[in-house]
């Protein structure tokens, strides 16, 4: 029984070191965040703000929800108004690829 006892000690032990890890939970999205800020700088030193300005904002919300899964509070982390941007930033970065392929 004191073996059992012992293994399963050691084995919470480690589980809970794995689950913490070196970092916090919402690293990749700071991470991610920071992506997202080289981005914004590269579309506004090539004039297009509008671009650079929605990479920004997915910024600043990948970094509310790093603070909130730093906490473990990943249900409260809503990706509506991330999306919305995400497509629009996609839709505009075609629209400019497209005009540039074709302006003559």
């Amino acid at each position: 029984m004191k073996i059992f006892s012992t293994i399963l000690i050691a084995f919470l032990l480690s589980f809970n070191a794995f689950a913490e890890g070196e970092g916090k939970g919402g690293d990749e999205f700071r991470k991610t965040a920071s992506e997202y800020q080289e981005m914004a700088k590269k579309y506004g030193d090539k004039g297009n703000y509008e671009v650079a300005a929605l990479y920004q904002r997915m910024a600043e919300i990948k970094l509310q929800a790093a603070a909130k899964g730093d906490v473990g509070d990943w249900d409260s982390i809503d990706w509506t108004e991330y999306e919305k941007i995400s497509t629009e930033v996609e839709q505009l970065k075609s629209k400019d690829s497209y005009s540039k392929k074709y302006k003559k």
